[in-house]
């Protein structure tokens, strides 16, 4: 009978001790932790690749950029891109115009600085790029083309699938004054880094 019970004891004993401890969430060892990486945490870097025009939208006085002839350019426009798909962009920056309100005109040797340049791509689903770019518009001997800028530029974030976009590539960029005077043609290349 003592025998009978205590096994009917132990038994009941081991059961609420499974389920205490079924209850309770189990924690990966370190070694394990370190096996678990999903693919949301790997950096990949891939080439980049976009072709996009963009419209000047205004060239205005802005505290923002100092004194004229500094001035604010808003540029917005749209194009394709890896990686992105369609998108739309709207790019900001700093201009110092000293070199053009003379004649109007970029002579060899001339240029228009700029700096301060944000902008974002944005996604057909939303998710954004984000942008920081400086360097001078000069004079293009490309046929047709009247400006040209060549100039680095760094990918700093942005959100969904790019919230932690580095990186960065040269922009390859033409105004045509006859064509349309405020449009620019861009071919912009590079390597983006972000999670995939």
């Amino acid at each position: 009978m003592i025998a009978a019970r205590r096994v009917v004891c132990f038994a009941a004993c081991s059961l609420a001790l499974l389920a205490a401890a079924c209850s309770e969430p189990l924690s990966p060892s370190p070694e394990d932790a370190a096996l678990l990486v999903t693919t949301s945490d790997v950096q990949v870097a891939v080439p980049f690749k976009s072709h996009f025009y963009t419209d000047q939208m205004s060239l205005v006085p802005d505290e923002s950029c100092g004194a004229p002839p500094r001035l604010l350019n808003t540029q917005v426009g749209e194009g394709e891109a890896t990686h992105l798909g369609r998108f739309s962009i709207r790019i900001t920056f700093c201009l110092d115009a000293t070199d053009i309100l003379d004649d109007g005109q970029l002579t060899e040797g001339e240029s228009l600085p700029y700096d301060d340049g944000v902008g974002t791509l944005i996604a057909a689903n939303g998710d954004e790029l984000h942008i920081a770019i400086a360097g001078a518009v000069v004079p293009s001997n490309a046929p047709g083309f009247d400006f040209e800028f060549d100039d680095p530029f760094t990918f700093t974030g942005g959100t969904g699938r790019f919230a932690d976009a580095s990186g960065g590539g040269t922009t390859n960029s033409f105004v045509s004054r006859q064509v349309q005077p405020t449009r620019t043609t861009h071919g912009w290349s590079g390597t983006l880094i972000f999670s995939h």
